[in-house]
């Protein structure tokens, strides 16, 4: 057995050995090395003034038992900005004084939600219910008239009174809001009676009607406000409402058909019969919500992560002292696997590039732009800066001076896309200026000496393999699971250096090599 062979096998189970420990000896599982799958959401609103003030006001979202949120951003240009907290509500308030023309501001974040199911216990008397301390959930409101007589007379027709048992009139209240009151999309708001009366209600009267009907009976219960996370864009909210039952608020959906239970898609944005928005009155205003499905790390858990002595999270405080993110930590962690990608693409497959390693470091500058609109911009660049060198050759000049003409393009062609992009409201796009400017540019030169030595065709081919290098190296680099498993156990990178050592003396015949004498080998 060679020395390769041998430095590979002894690499290999070092790696078996310290993973073997983390698992059996500080407790790792999957479950804490995964990513959680959540949304990021963006509301983005739009408001035309006249001169006059704009006051605009949203409900935020809270962190509670069912969703966390964190990462929140709010870009609200010329407008000012504050948040208002008032018992479990937030209210994010935007406000301009003598605004004249259209005007844009938003408000993302991310989140992680659980469905949470309730388990209802088999008999509890309303009778014996506690209501001293939740007069405020008993209320008789302008739209939920508790106490009415025609709600009375439902609750007659049901065969329910105070001495009914609550789970029993749960179902009941629940079966006849889904079952007998239509589902219809008005716009505005609709009281209890009006739902009742029309028998048909959009989510906001289904839920005031069941909401009636309960207080009627002196069951506390509460609207709730929020968003159904289904990626894409969206205008419309959603409401629900709660019951008090014990200490806990039970969820009930009498639109969707959720009895007890709060679906992992749910977003809350308030508590109570609160309106998502209030605004000035005399401004055109639209909103909408942008909902993208993504994956994030368990951040709660590096914390556990960071205290075993064998984790590179111990080193974590270090990195931050340096200004060093999360996020581009695990970037950089992923470089040397998009290496071993390359590695793969040219020795094994047999796909030439431009430069050893360049794939995988171009893949890791399209994480902010993403990988559709970091190719179109790679491309971009590319092509044109080849065509600015071809007119810079003319100039007779050195290599040094060349190189820093390019350089100045690329610098001026990033800006202008940049810029191009937050006209167009294509942020991705205006993340452009964060790719490496002298990677750009030493790829430019690349690209116009292969045009220069064996034409432009040999260019545009290689050209076309870097692409689809770079491609895999990005789902590879990019990838949240394989990101945090290398969080977890860095010494996955001795993987990479066995990955080296296989792949970079390979002696088998490389893909590319099989098709071009495939009818030989195929005769034969």
């Amino acid at each position: 057995m060679n020395i390769k062979n041998m430095t590979i096998i002894v690499l290999l189970a070092i790696f078996a050995g310290l993973v073997l420990i983390k698992v059996f000896l500080f407790n790792y599982t999957p479950a804490t090395v995964l990513p959680e799958t959540g949304y990021r959401v963006t509301l983005t609103m739009e408001a035309t003034g006249h001169g006059g003030e704009i006051n605009i006001r949203a409900m935020l979202p809270p962190t509670n038992a069912h969703q966390e949120i964190f990462d929140e951003q709010v870009l609200s240009g010329p407008f000012n900005y504050s948040q208002l907290n008032s018992g479990l509500n937030r209210t994010g308030i935007w406000n301009q004084v003598n605004a004249d023309r259209h005007q844009e501001i938003s408000y993302s974040f991310n989140v992680i939600s659980r469905k949470v199911s309730f388990l209802l216990p088999e008999k509890l008397p309303i009778s014996s219910l506690n209501n001293s301390s939740n007069q405020k959930y008993l209320e008789n409101t302008d739209l939920v008239q508790s106490g009415d007589e025609e709600l009375v007379q439902v609750l007659t027709s049901l065969d329910i009174d105070r001495n009914s048992d609550l789970i029993e009139v749960l179902t009941k209240i629940f079966s006849f809001v889904h079952n007998n009151i239509k589902t219809t999309g008005f716009s505005g708001k609709t009281d209890a009676l009006t739902a009742l009366r029309l028998q048909e209600a959009s989510c906001n009267g289904k839920s005031r009607l069941m909401v009636g009907l309960l207080r009627t009976l002196k069951i506390p219960a509460r609207l709730v406000g929020g968003i159904i996370l289904n990626p894409g864009t969206k205008t419309v909210t959603h409401q629900w409402l709660e019951v008090l039952i014990g200490d806990e608020w039970v969820t009930m959906d009498p639109t969707n058909n959720h009895f007890a239970e709060m679906p992992k898609n749910y977003l809350i944005t308030s508590y109570g019969d609160e309106a998502f928005f209030r605004r000035t009155s005399n401004v055109n205003f639209k909103y909408s919500f942008s909902i993208e499905r993504e994956d994030f790390t368990r951040e709660s858990d590096y914390e556990g992560l960071a205290a075993h002595p064998l984790n590179i999270m111990n080193a974590w405080n270090l990195f931050q002292k340096a200004g060093l993110s999360l996020s581009l930590l695990r970037i950089i962690l992923m470089i040397p696997i998009g290496a071993i990608v390359t590695i793969i693409f040219r020795n094994v497959i047999g796909l030439q590039t431009f430069g050893t390693f360049l794939p995988a470091l171009i893949a890791s500058s399209f994480r902010e732009t993403n990988l559709l609109w970091g190719l179109v911009t790679f491309s971009m660049i590319i092509v044109t800066g080849a065509i600015i060198r071809w007119g810079v050759n003319r100039l007779k000049i050195t290599h040094t001076p060349k190189l820093t003409i390019l350089l100045v393009f690329v610098v001026f062609s990033l800006l202008i896309i940049s810029a191009s992009g937050v006209l167009v409201g294509n942020m991705q796009l205006a993340k452009a200026t964060l790719f490496p400017l002298a990677l750009m540019a030493i790829t430019i030169e690349r690209f116009s000496l292969i045009s220069e030595e064996t034409g432009t065709r040999e260019a545009l081919k290689i050209y076309g393999n870097t692409v689809i290098t770079v491609i895999f190296c990005y789902i590879v680099i990019t990838s949240l699971a394989l990101q945090t498993f290398v969080l977890a156990f860095p010494e996955t990178m001795l993987l990479v250096i066995c990955g080296g050592l296989y792949f970079g003396n390979w002696t088998g015949m490389r893909l590319t090599e099989v098709w071009r004498f495939r009818k030989i080998l195929f005769n034969e």
